[in-house]
């Protein structure tokens, strides 16, 4: 029998693996002391208030397979009111949440009627597609970022999900046939809550279907600016079955999916009888070949700080011909590529982003770059554009290319390139 595994953590250290509890953890890399990747400041705040910084050490369980962060930071704090991000702003993230939706309610026969809830709910904007396909839809969200779903019409707690809202929601809601978290599942610090609260609301016979980065191709390409203090685990597909195996529920199939740069689309059921697909076995299979390997980790590491190399030397090439750097995007993982680059407002001179984003007018921490609205780059017309949203180089480049931007692009990961 399975001993009693820890899963519910405090803020701090950690010093066992967040899955399995194994001692055995092995450190991939250090990224340095670095502010939460979600909190900006203003101009009133900046010099007001102290920057906490936490480490971000990147750790490898060699029992289970788990790559996870070491600190864990108290939940309010990442999770705060004025938390900036809204998946509904961006465009390719507004399709991949409606074909997620299509895909669940066609793939596991949904019906009109039926309860979808979704941890992490943000803006109601994947409800919203659940809704319109005729399902009873109910969202738990921590931010503020709730009230946008509101006005949309969607029934959302302002709580973090656990056991106590689980309950509320059955007495009110009933049980739901579906489950869902996008870019959540591995941000609690409380997941035996979480795990114990969806074993509440699952009815028979149904699912928790969620995605999140995949190790895979955090790895392939270099994405070691997913690693920030909400991400506070990356999971392989060997990882998750050790969890939901603990949890006695079926991990039954998974595929992989573009969102943020390669995410891991899972199917977890209460129905035991749900065959294992091919899909699955195959991606297992193949974590075989390089999950254990420290040699494998050892030149994910060193690839890390040969492109750290890189992009310095090109910044410094730039600065001392005197020409202009600004960037373009600000997604959490540009904090973390700036931060462990050094680049401050030294070097770049602001990060233009979209006129819809909530963090136009405010300031990266520590860095103190300000953040404003992209159509500078019309007026600007930089020499270069660090792009920090490096993962949508295509139609973000394009869609500057077509206005007639003939800036050049920095692409940083994974492989520097300027285009």
């Amino acid at each position: 029998m399975m001993k009693n595994l820890i899963h519910d953590f405090d803020e701090g250290s950690i010093n066992i693996c967040q899955i399995c509890n194994s001692e055995n953890l092995d450190l991939v890399i250090h990224l340095g002391h670095q502010p939460l990747a979600n909190t900006f400041l203003d101009e009133n705040s900046y010099n007001k208030e102290t920057v906490k910084l936490y480490p971000i050490n990147v750790l490898r369980c060699c029992n289970c397979g788990l790559v996870q962060i070491d600190q864990i930071v108290k939940q309010r704090d990442v999770y705060h009111p004025g938390y900036p991000y809204i998946p509904s702003i961006t465009g390719l993230v507004d399709f991949q949440q409606k074909e997620f939706a299509q895909n669940c309610f066609e793939s596991l026969n949904l019906k009109k009627g039926d309860l979808v809830i979704d941890v992490g709910s943000n803006d109601g904007n994947l409800l919203n597609y659940f809704k319109e396909l005729g399902c009873r839809v109910v969202g738990v969200e921590p931010t503020s970022t709730y009230k946008i779903a509101k006005k949309k019409g969607i029934k959302t707690y302002n709580d973090f999900f656990n056991e106590k809202i689980a309950k509320k929601i059955v007495s009110l809601h009933g049980k739901a046939k579906l489950i869902t978290a996008t870019n959540v599942f591995a941000h609690m610090s409380t997941m035996g809550s979480v795990m114990r609260s969806i074993d509440l609301l699952l009815d028979k016979n149904s699912f928790f279907v969620f995605e999140n980065h995949y190790l895979g191709n955090v790895i392939k390409d270099m994405q070691y600016d997913t690693f920030y203090h909400e991400h506070l685990r990356t999971y392989s597909a060997h990882s998750l079955k050790f969890l939901f195996n603990y949890y006695k529920l079926n991990f039954y199939n998974a595929y992989k999916v573009p969102r943020y740069g390669g995410s891991l689309r899972c199917f977890v059921s209460n129905n035991k009888s749900l065959k294992k697909s091919d899909s699955l076995k195959k991606i297992i299979k193949n974590e075989q070949n390089w999950l254990f390997s420290k040699t494998h980790f050892n030149i994910f590491k060193n690839h890390i700080i040969e492109s750290r190399n890189k992009l310095k030397d090109k910044i410094y090439q730039i600065k001392n011909k005197k020409q202009s750097l600004v960037g373009k995007a600000c997604p959490a993982r540009a904090v973390v590529l700036l931060s462990y680059n050094n680049i401050t407002k030294n070097e770049l001179s602001y990060i233009a982003e979209q006129s819809t984003s909530l963090k136009l007018g405010l300031k990266i921490p520590s860095l103190n770059i300000p953040i404003i609205d992209s159509e500078i780059l019309m007026k600007d017309k930089p020499d270069y554009i660090l792009l920090l949203a490096w993962h949508l180089k295509k139609p973000i480049i394009n869609k500057w290319r077509s206005r007639g931007l003939k800036s050049k692009f920095i692409v940083p990961l994974p492989n520097l390139q300027i285009i």
